[in-house]
């Protein structure tokens, strides 16, 4: 809402009309007039510029300024001319008085044996002065029938006689126009009306005429229909798809679409639909052949039914779509023993345990930090003179700043196990983890964790403490027992990471505790031992593999490691120079408590063209 306030400002047209003066009467300037011609002074004639901003001025009133007056500018007519004469002339300011200056430039006959001559004034309007010329207008004189006519005692026009001989004042009201913003007051009272959103998920199948399932992909609308209305929420949507290998190699995903809704808003009962899910097909030639015609899916929702895909406080179900897959067309949920929200018919991985995240065929994603180790038996990847390059910064960061499901996602501590005899305990023989390391430790603070340097003895780690979201095991040489397994699987059901930092078997003397523990802790990953890539060796970016620990890295920097070899389960996080030989994983393990351990024989890998280093190298153990 706009305030007008209007500043008013009267300026005395200064007309002379006179048959003779003296120089005290006209500002020192001698004039001669006949009786015939009357002479009013305002200066030169305006040209077309000039002209359409008097014609502007009819609708609009300029915006007031701080500005000095210095021109006005007139438009009016005398006697029986048609034609308009328009002229501009300076303005006298004279303490709080304006008047127009005194000018030869106008002159205005009186018809023989007449004494007086008709003036009408139509226009006027007054400027700054900008370096000796009109520049903006500042002033206007308001037209009768205007929104701010009536606002003044004497619209334009007007019209007058000037008498010859005479001297005469004529007063103009001019107006500017102060714009601002009002400040408005009310009494307001709120009615709190509390409106949850909540997350509705959709994955999708689609099935060529064989009856082959493929991760779909597709396009997603949701319409509000409550209450008559026909309200577009989401068009058009996408899941996010890919390939699990940079080279198309692996397999093809599509990442469950996630998308908010309300609870009814205009007081639709439970079972009323009032949301509406449309799911199109589209093309993904590069995972399926491109479908013949396929219908889009469809279904009105009620609010019960939304409720349906809620499994508890903190998880639910996504709405699974199948595209061309017979009796299956329709989005329903289908029987679900597992609760993962992958119906038995796909679901690969019937038994998970209830609230993990699993990917389409209901297998437990091993892209989840928590529920597993990370390998790698390469010490030398995390020494100061490796961490220079920015890539093993990148891998610092990705291993400690994750987002896990389970309580130790808001953690901010990283435990650092140097005990059990490692060689990197700062005890002793130490050499790595203080010193060599101090870089990498440099890089965790920087983002906000803090460190907490242990040395745990057998059957030492009793609990790990609330604060704690990543563990280091170091190099250890004395085996875990069952109560430490125990704890640690537990650490890894909440979400915590624990990360296994091992050597060749030149150097690491313990690859048999290492791989007891990998065994006893579920996984299937294990350290068959060698040496590959030693001395310092960038990593090409074709030996890594896609997974959120190695997000955002292109050549990582190592010195001499062992060979692991993933289980079916396991996920390489990157090769050797020549992409064939694992050097760092992920191992899927199992959380469930264990009542005794199991023992493993350490095995021995050598690739024949391995040269181990001398241990006490300095370019990588």
């Amino acid at each position: 809402m706009k305030n007008f306030k209007f500043n008013v400002m009267i300026l005395a047209l200064f007309a002379l009309i006179f048959t003779s003066c003296s120089k005290d009467e006209n500002s020192g300037v001698e004039q001669q007039v006949s009786d015939e011609v009357a002479e009013l002074y305002l200066g030169p004639v305006l040209n077309a510029e000039i002209r359409k901003a008097l014609q502007k001025q009819e609708a609009d009133l300029p915006e007031c300024s701080d500005d000095a007056p210095a021109y006005a500018q007139i438009s009016l007519v005398y006697g029986d001319a048609d034609t308009p004469v328009d002229v501009i002339v300076p303005i006298i300011i004279d303490g709080n008085d304006l008047f127009t200056a005194y000018d030869e430039a106008l002159e205005i006959p009186v018809a023989s044996g007449e004494t007086t001559v008709s003036v009408t004034l139509n226009d006027f309007l007054v400027w700054n002065d900008d370096g000796g010329a009109p520049g903006e207008v500042i002033w206007a004189a308001p037209k009768t029938g205007s929104d701010f006519g009536g606002i003044v005692s004497q619209s334009l026009p007007f019209s007058w006689d000037l008498r010859a001989g005479s001297k005469t004042y004529t007063d103009v009201e001019v107006l500017c126009f102060d714009d601002r913003e009002v400040n408005l007051y009310g009494y307001q009272f709120f009615d709190i009306i509390p409106v949850e959103i909540y997350e509705f998920c959709v994955f999708a199948n689609y099935c060529n005429d064989a009856g082959r399932h493929f991760t779909a992909n597709y396009t997603f609308d949701i319409t509000y229909i409550g209450d008559d209305n026909n309200i577009p929420l989401y068009t058009g949507e996408m899941p996010m798809t890919g390939n699990t290998e940079d080279d198309d190699s692996g397999d093809w995903y599509a990442d469950p679409l996630c998308l908010a809704i309300p609870a009814p808003i205009y007081g639709e009962g439970p079972d009323t639909d009032y949301i509406r899910v449309t799911a199109t097909l589209a093309n993904w030639d590069a995972n399926y052949p491109a479908p013949g015609a396929v219908d889009p899916i469809s279904a009105d929702l009620s609010w019960n039914e939304v409720q349906s895909f809620f499994v508890d406080d903190d998880n639910m179900d996504y709405w699974h779509i199948f595209f061309n897959c017979g009796d299956d067309d329709g989005g329903q949920n289908g029987s679900d023993d597992d609760e993962d929200g992958v119906p038995n018919d796909i679901d690969e991985c019937p038994g998970t345990d209830p609230g993990v995240e699993v990917d389409e065929v209901g297998c437990e994603s091993i892209q989840v930090p928590g529920r597993d180790v990370v390998v790698f038996n390469d010490i030398n990847i995390f020494k100061n003179n490796l961490m220079a390059d920015p890539d093993n910064v990148r891998l610092v960061q990705n291993l400690v700043t994750f987002t896990t499901s389970g309580i130790r996602n808001d953690g901010d501590v990283v435990m650092m196990d140097r005990g059990r005899d490692a060689y990197c305990s700062d005890v002793g023989n130490s050499e790595c983890v203080n010193s060599n390391w101090q870089e990498m430790r440099n890089v965790i603070e920087a983002e906000g964790y803090s460190i907490n340097d242990v040395y745990s003895t057998s059957g030492s780690i009793t609990n790990i403490p609330t604060d704690v979201k990543v563990i280091f095991l170091v190099m250890p040489m004395v085996n875990y027992t069952i109560s430490e397994i125990n704890v640690l699987k537990a650490f890894a059901a909440e979400g915590g990471r624990i990360i296994f930092v091992g050597e060749h078997d030149n150097y690491y003397l313990g690859i048999s505790v290492e791989n007891q523990f990998l065994l006893n802790m579920g996984a299937v990953l294990t350290n068959t031992g060698g040496a590959v890539d030693c001395n310092t060796t960038i990593i090409p970016s074709t030996s890594n593999r896609s997974h959120p620990i190695m997000e955002g890295i292109d050549e990582l920097s190592i010195a001499c490691a062992s060979v692991i070899e993933p289980g079916p389960d396991d996920f390489p996080l990157f090769y050797d120079t020549t992409n064939t030989l694992v050097l760092a994983g992920v191992a899927k393990i199992d959380t469930a408590p264990i009542t005794e351990l199991a023992q493993v024989e350490r095995s021995k890998f050598r690739h024949s063209n391995t040269k181990l280093p001398n241990p006490s190298s300095s370019t990588g153990y």
